[in-house]
């Protein structure tokens, strides 16, 4: 059975700057990482590190090294950029919760949150997820439109992200410091 990580083991073997997300090694490891190198790889669009014999998540260390105690839930990536590991961009979350700061999908024909083309009626259909439920806004005529019904929708329904984030999928600052891009969804 393996040990969990604590908080003052982290702090002796990384420093972490809140103010840029960036984990550095403390001294030389057994990898032959040398002191005060960036620590951590990118796999699916979140950095992880490797620490202890097991790959940690970045942000959910981050959590640790700063409160002291693992994160009980998920933690959300406030501007969607999930390299993005600044104190100030995270926040703990339940999984609804997590699902309420979503971007639209890439393949969007509109190009916009709760809005798709219905083939069958030749409209804009609006709808909003809220609990694993769909709530059905209607149809409409532009795009535009069915955006703001689901707009009003998301602010009086997703009280915990109530405004959408701007970008479809964000990019660190620091991605220089990374490698192996790619992107996916991190507990």
């Amino acid at each position: 059975m393996s040990k969990e990580l604590t908080a003052e083991r982290l702090r002796e073997l990384l420093h972490y700057d809140r103010e840029t997300g960036v984990f550095r090694w403390r001294g030389l490891t057994s990898r032959g990482r040398l002191p005060w190198s960036v620590a951590g790889t990118v796999a699916r669009g979140y950095q992880r590190i490797h620490v202890e014999g097991k790959q940690w998540p970045s942000h959910r260390l981050a959590w640790l090294y700063v409160y002291g105690v693992w994160p009980r839930k998920y933690i959300d990536h406030i501007d969607g950029d999930g390299l993005n590991n600044r104190l100030s961009n995270l926040r703990e979350c339940s999984h609804r919760e997590n699902h309420q700061n979503v971007a639209p999908h890439a393949d969007s024909v509109s190009g916009l949150l709760g809005v798709a083309w219905d083939k069958q009626t030749g409209r804009w259909r609006s709808r909003v997820m809220v609990d694993n439920r769909q709530h059905n806004l209607g149809r409409f005529d532009t795009p535009e439109a069915a955006h703001a019904a689901y707009l009003a929708a998301k602010k009086q329904l997703h009280t915990f992200n109530p405004v959408p984030r701007t970008t479809t999928t964000g990019t660190s600052a620091n991605d220089s410091q990374f490698t192996a891009p790619s992107r996916a969804c991190d507990r």
